[in-house]
């Protein structure tokens, strides 16, 4: 039988484990305080469990499951890591500190089906979600970095990372209860930001599934013409469906939405373009990130020049609503936005 990966259990699974080898079902809280509070990861160092059941979990259990295959580090402090899974494929997972936050952007899946010509991800294919213990291994791992390295955590949860979520929704719903669970890794809602390339009924259903878990779409395209050159979802999903989706959304929720921006010279950051753009944002109860293309393989996209990058700003700001221009993190080590790709092992 295949070991339970530990993180992954809910406290009442956790029980369930304890009872199941024989063991008082109080001991699950003293091992989520071990998993949790103490970042223990190695059962010999949780010294208040018995060696009677520290042998049982030797033998049904395991804290984690993925190798690190590789770690690059940014000249901004930016950190990038790939992981290698147990059934031998690869991911990338980033740590972006910034002043009193230290940002995870998660992936879901290794590689991403949605084909957006912007994106490096893209040229992967699609291989497989992630499970919910390989996702929260992510967190898990880079909270143990940062305590070994100055003594701080994870403070935001960013699923911008490889693959689509709302492919795998119920795992990524699944995950981010234990983020915010107590008994987990006890981050405010507030700290995390699903991103989602725009599937309409899966917007809806994530709606249902997680209103208190902050939604983002990657609209990139201020008409159907650009968006569906960009994102070939688009062709499926076209504008009135996406933006009555969100404005379901915002209803059923009383959330914001984060409309992401990806902004492409002679594409998506023109005049015309901050004026469409202004007018979707102008009515909804929304922002905007504005994302400046980062270095990729696609050599017919190029990144717009500051001066076309303000005057962008300038027009889209007269609509009234919040805009923000992110700036990119760790393009040097390929690990901003759009830039995590991870060759595989070829099968011989």
């Amino acid at each position: 039988m295949k070991p339970a990966h530990l993180l992954a259990l809910e406290s009442e699974e956790l029980k369930g484990l304890m009872l199941e080898v024989g063991e008082p079902a109080f001991r699950a809280a003293q091992l989520q305080d071990w998993l949790f509070q103490h970042l223990e990861v190695d059962f010999d160092r949780m010294t208040n469990l018995p060696q009677s059941l520290v042998e049982k979990l030797r033998n049904s259990a395991v804290c984690t499951v993925l190798k690190t295959a590789s770690v690059q580090e940014s000249r901004d402090g930016t950190i990038k890591w790939a992981f290698e899974t147990p059934d031998g494929h690869f991911f990338e997972t980033v740590m972006i500190p910034s002043e009193g936050r230290r940002s995870i952007c998660v992936s879901s899946q290794i590689g991403c089906a949605m084909g957006c010509t912007f994106c490096r991800t893209a040229t992967m294919g699609f291989i497989r979600n992630l499970t919910l213990g390989e996702i929260l291994e992510q967190v898990h791992f880079v909270n143990r970095h940062l305590r070994d390295k100055d003594g701080s955590r994870v403070t935001n949860v960013i699923f911008m990372g490889m693959g689509e979520p709302l492919q795998n929704l119920d795992i990524v719903v699944s995950a981010c209860r234990r983020l915010i669970s107590p008994s987990g890794f006890n981050l405010s809602r507030r700290k995390i930001t699903v991103s989602t390339s725009g599937i309409v009924p899966k917007i809806l259903e994530w709606a249902e599934k997680a209103p208190e878990i902050k939604l983002a779409i990657s609209l990139n395209g201020s008409n159907d013409a650009v968006r569906s050159e960009l994102m070939p979802i688009n062709r499926r999903y076209p504008l009135e469906k996406l933006f009555a989706a969100a404005d379901e959304y915002i209803r059923l929720t009383g959330q914001k939405l984060t409309f992401e921006y990806i902004l492409i010279k002679d594409k998506t950051c023109t005049t015309e373009a901050a004026r469409e753009l202004r007018h979707i944002a102008s009515h909804r109860n929304c922002k905007i990130n504005l994302i400046p293309l980062n270095k990729g393989d696609n050599a017919g996209l190029v990144a717009p020049s500051e001066e076309e990058i303000e005057a962008f700003e300038r027009e889209l700001n007269r609509g009234g609503f919040q805009v923000l221009r992110r700036k990119a993190r760790g393009p040097d080590i390929y690990a901003a936005c759009g830039q995590l790709a991870k060759e595989q092992k070829k099968v011989a």
